[in-house]
């Protein structure tokens, strides 16, 4: 079994605190990704559960064992690297199985899991290469046969991607989707690219400065941010902030193309009933879109905008243009003939308007 349970773990460097309690429970078999930006301490926190870093405060239990005070060699744990790691002057069999020989297994099981691995990954024609003779794909396909080779209970994967060209890692990235389903292992993956967390993960930790923001699903992240930062670092495009007054009928002032709008939202009475006067509207740039006579509803409203800046991005264009003097994008269709400077007829659906709290960014419910 290869459940992992990550109680109240701390880490301090001096006197910086990297990790402020972090509390997880990976369940056997789950894919969950740890998201943020640099030095939010996704990395700090996955060396720790490898045993690279001691955790200050907290406790780590592997399959319900504690290991917080166990080497990184006794945890039954394997790690893929971003750099590979791999021996230069060994060829890709023996990368494969050093790690097998060092533990006293015998040649024959050796040589036998290296096949299978080699099989799994499609790099057994490779294995008489060295890995300078491998291009960045394939030594990252080694890498992970090391680890796979080993069949651990858990897998740490710290961003095997990042060093691929943008071809490439959307072709690895479906292979180690492929690969967590045939397998059906543990793996705890550190990214800071939210595209890989939302295709790979079962759940998502989104982290920062030290602490897990949110933990969920991809769709229960997306669609329901627990803060603006949340909503803001999950999407791409990102998600739309604007600031908004509320008028007296809890309709928010929406300033566009010179004309001033009031939006009446889902959340209108709420913030009526609270009387609250400034919210940041949220808004992901798919809910403004050229007409589409299938979306009506009382929570779907018309309206023209003017777009300084147009993106064809092949399947939609991204098109950028100012509600109460903030950037906004909206996400239509090639087919809309939409033209930079020109007034543009735009359907809004604000179902799915999310508010945030001006100050705190927290989101108001």
């Amino acid at each position: 079994m290869g459940s992992l349970t990550i109680s109240n773990v701390t880490k301090t460097f001096g006197s910086t605190e990297v990790l402020k309690g972090i509390n997880i429970d990976i369940a056997d078999g789950e894919f969950l990704i740890l998201v943020g930006p640099s030095g939010c301490g996704k990395s700090t926190l996955m060396n720790t559960i490898a045993g690279l870093e001691e955790v200050t405060t907290g406790q780590l239990l592997l399959a319900g064992e504690d290991v917080t005070e166990r080497s990184p060699k006794d945890r039954d744990i394997a790690m893929v690297f971003q750099s590979y790691a791999l021996y230069p002057t060994m060829n890709v069999a023996r990368n494969i199985s050093f790690g097998l020989e060092m533990r006293g297994v015998p040649k024959a099981e050796r040589d036998q899991r290296v096949q299978e691995v080699s099989t799994l990954l499609q790099i057994n024609h490779l294995l008489d290469r060295k890995p300078s003779q491998l291009s960045g794909g394939q030594r990252q396909r080694v890498a992970m046969g090391r680890a796979l080779a080993r069949s651990p209970r858990v897998y740490l994967f710290d961003e095997p991607l990042s060093n691929l060209d943008a071809k490439l890692r959307v072709e690895m990235r479906t292979e180690i989707k492929k690969l967590h389903k045939r397998l059906g292992t543990t793996i705890v993956y550190v990214t800071h690219d939210q595209i890989e967390a939302m295709t790979l993960a079962d759940r998502i930790a989104v982290m920062k400065d030290g602490v897990v923001q949110q933990l969920g699903t991809p769709n229960e992240i997306y669609d329901n941010p627990a803060n603006q930062f949340v909503a803001g670092f999950m999407g791409s495009p990102p998600m739309n902030f604007v600031p908004c007054e509320v008028n007296s009928d809890g309709s928010l002032a929406i300033d566009t193309s010179g004309h001033s709008l009031s939006l009446m939202i889902p959340q209108s009475s709420t913030l009526k009933a609270q009387n609250i006067h400034r919210v940041i509207l949220g808004l992901r740039p798919e809910m403004l879109t050229e007409p589409k006579p299938e979306r009506v509803g009382d929570s779907v409203m018309a309206l023209e905008m003017d777009f300084d800046v147009t993106e064809p991005m092949g399947a939609d264009t991204i098109a950028i243009g100012e509600w109460n003097g903030i950037e906004i994008l909206a996400r239509l269709s090639p087919e809309a003939g939409l033209r930079a400077g020109k007034k543009t007829p735009v359907q809004v659906d604000l179902s799915k308007v999310i508010l945030f709290e001006p100050e705190s960014g927290e989101r108001i419910r």
